[in-house]
C-alpha cells in the first residue's frame, strides 16, 4: 500500500465525502476516488458505503481508519525523534589531537561542551598528524585537531585560526633578555626539536625555517610540554606556537628572541573525513575549539 493512498482514504473518512476529502488532500476528486478504489482492490474489501449525501465507512473501513491513525501517529513520532536526534548534542566522540591543542585549547573547549551537554562522552588521543589522518579515514576517530598539513585525499581541513611561532629561552639561558638572535647564536646554543619516533627523516614538527636559519639540535622530544619545560629550565632554545606558551611569556619564565627569518604562522586546523556526516556533537566541539582558538590568538 502507498502511504499517500492511505492519507487520501483518511481524509475522505474524516470529511465524509470524496470532494471534501480531495480538498483536504489538495488533489482532484478523481485522484482520491482512484486511491480508494486501489485500496479496496488491494484489501479485497469495500471501505465506504455511498449514500445520497455522504459516504460512510464499512466495518473494514473503520478497521483500516483505526490502523491509519496509529500509522500516522508512529510516523509523526518518528519524525520528532529524528528531528531531535539531528540537533541533539550527546554521546561518545572520539578525538585525535596534537599537543598544541591538548595542553589547553581542547580541554577548555571540552569542559564547556560537557558542562552544557552532560551526556557528551569525549575520548581524546594524542596522535601525530599523518597517523591522525589515517585514523579519520579508517573511521576510528571523528575529528582531529592539528597544525599544518592539508594535502591528504579524503580529509577535510578546516582552518580554525593562526598563531605566531616564537623562538624562546628560559631565565637561566645565556640569551635571556637579548633583543635579537643571530645565526651564530643558533649554532652555539642548542635547540630542543619535536620529532616522532621513526620519523627522523621528516621535517621538524615545529616548522622551524632551517634553510634560512640553521640551528643546532640538542634534544628531540615528542611531547610539546616537555620541550616547553626544557626551554623554561634554560637548557635549550625552543621554537613553539605562541598559543602554547602565552602564560610562560606573560610571567617571564620564557623570553622571546626575535630575528628568525622565514618564519610563517602555525595554521590551527580541525580535520574530519570528507563526505562523512558530522554529528551534532562533532560540530559543537569544533565550534567551541574555534572559539577558544580565537580567544587565545587575539
Amino acid at each position: 500500500m502507498e502511504l499517500t493512498d492511505l492519507r487520501h482514504f483518511s481524509n475522505v473518512a474524516h470529511t465524509g465525502g470524496f470532494t471534501s476529502g480531495a480538498r483536504r488532500s489538495h488533489v482532484t476528486t478523481p485522484a482520491v476516488s482512484k486511491a480508494v478504489q486501489k485500496l479496496e482492490l488491494e484489501l479485497g474489501a469495500q471501505l465506504f458505503v455511498r449514500t445520497t449525501r455522504r459516504v460512510e465507512l464499512t466495518d473494514a473501513g473503520r478497521e483500516l481508519l483505526s490502523r491509519c491513525e496509529r500509522i500516522f501517529a508512529e510516523l509523526e513520532g518518528l519524525q520528532a525523534v529524528l528531528e531531535e536526534s539531528a540537533h541533539h548534542v550527546g554521546g561518545e566522540i572520539r578525538i585525535a589531537a596534537m599537543e598544541v591543542f591538548s595542553i589547553e585549547l581542547l580541554p577548555r573547549a571540552l569542559a564547556s561542551v560537557v558542562t552544557e551537554h552532560p551526556t557528551v562522552r569525549p575520548s581524546s588521543y594524542e596522535v601525530e598528524p599523518r597517523r591522525m589522518e589515517q585514523l579519520l579515514l579508517d573511521g576510528l576517530v571523528e575529528v582531529g585537531f592539528t597544525i599544518g598539513g592539508g594535502a591528504r585525499d579524503g580529509i577535510e581541513y578546516e582552518e580554525l585560526g593562526r598563531t605566531t611561532p616564537m623562538l624562546v629561552c628560559g631565565r637561566s639561558h645565556p640569551l635571556y633578555g637579548r633583543s635579537r638572535v643571530r645565526r651564530k647564536d643558533l649554532a652555539e646554543h642548542a635547540s630542543v626539536v619535536p620529532r616522532f619516533l621513526g620519523r627522523s627523516s621528516d621535517a621538524p614538527l615545529d616548522q622551524f625555517p632551517e634553510a634560512s636559519a640553521p640551528r643546532r639540535v640538542g634534544a628531540t622530544i615528542e611531547l610539546l610540554q616537555m620541550g616547553v619545560q626544557l626551554a623554561i629550565e634554560g637548557a635549550y632554545l625552543g621554537y613553539f606556537p605562541e598559543v602554547s606558551i602565552r602564560r610562560a611569556l606573560e610571567d617571564g619564565r620564557l623570553w622571546r628572541l626575535r630575528g628568525v627569518r622565514g618564519a610563517t604562522p602555525f595554521v590551527l586546523r580541525a580535520l574530519t573525513r570528507k563526505g562523512a556526516p558530522r554529528r551534532p556533537v562533532v560540530r559543537r566541539v569544533i565550534e567551541e575549539v574555534r572559539l577558544h582558538v580565537r580567544r587565545a590568538t587575539t
